[in-house]
C-alpha cells in the first residue's frame, strides 16, 4: 500500500471539493480545539483518503474523521450535524486521477518546443537540433507506463538515469529543461 500526501499526488484530485479538509479546525469528542488539519494522506492503491495529519504531526485514520460546518471531528461518535464525508467507504474519501488529455502526437508540440528553445536555450549558441532529442525523450517518456502517473519532480531521477543509458554521449544537465518541458507538455501540466 502506497501512502502519500494528497499534495504529492500530482494531478489527482478529490471526487468532491467539499472533501478537502486541509486547513480545517479539528475538534475532539468533547468539542475541544486540538489543532488544524495540515495534510490528507492518500492510499494510492485504493485511490482513497486513508488519514488526515494535524499540524503537530498526529495522524488520524479517515474512518474516525467526520466533518460538518467547516470543522473536522476526530471521533467515531460525531455530533448530529456532522457528515461522514471522508469516511473510508466506497462513496466517500475517494480520490480520482485527473482526466487524461487526449493522446496527441509529438509533432503537435513542435512549435511549442521551438518557442521554448528560443526562450530557454537560444543564447547558448547551440542549435535547436541539439535539444530536439531531449524534447522528444521527455514527451515520449511521459506516455510510458512507468512514468504515466508521475509528475516530473517525482520521475526526474529515473528519467535522468534512463536518458544517460539511452544517450551515453548526452549531457542531461544541459538539456534538463527540454526534457522537463517535453514531459510536462505530454502530461498537460502547466509549468
Amino acid at each position: 500500500m502506497a501512502r502519500v500526501p494528497l499534495s504529492n499526488t500530482g494531478s489527482w484530485k478529490l471526487s468532491f471539493d467539499d472533501q478537502d479538509v486541509r486547513g480545517y479546525e479539528a475538534l475532539d469528542a468533547e468539542g475541544n480545539h486540538v489543532g488544524e488539519v495540515d495534510r490528507m494522506i492518500v492510499n494510492t492503491d485504493e485511490k482513497r483518503i486513508d488519514a488526515i495529519v494535524l499540524e503537530d504531526g498526529t495522524e488520524h485514520p479517515a474512518r474516525d474523521v467526520s466533518i460538518g460546518g467547516g470543522v473536522v471531528y476526530l471521533t467515531a461518535t460525531v455530533p448530529e450535524h456532522a457528515e461522514q464525508v471522508v469516511a473510508a467507504d466506497d462513496n466517500y474519501g475517494r480520490v480520482v486521477e485527473r482526466e487524461r488529455v487526449k493522446p496527441s502526437s509529438y509533432s503537435e508540440y513542435a512549435d511549442d518546443f521551438r518557442t521554448h528553445y528560443g526562450e530557454t536555450y537560444a543564447a547558448t549558441g547551440n542549435e535547436y537540433d541539439y535539444y530536439k532529442q531531449a524534447y522528444r525523450y521527455g514527451y515520449e517518456s511521459a506516455h510510458e507506463d512507468v512514468y504515466r502517473d508521475r509528475p516530473y519532480a517525482a520521475a526526474e531521477q529515473d528519467l535522468k538515469r534512463s536518458y544517460a543509458s539511452r544517450y551515453p554521449k548526452g549531457n542531461y544537465a544541459e538539456v534538463r529543461d527540454a526534457v522537463r518541458f517535453g514531459y510536462a507538455s505530454a502530461r498537460g501540466d502547466r509549468l
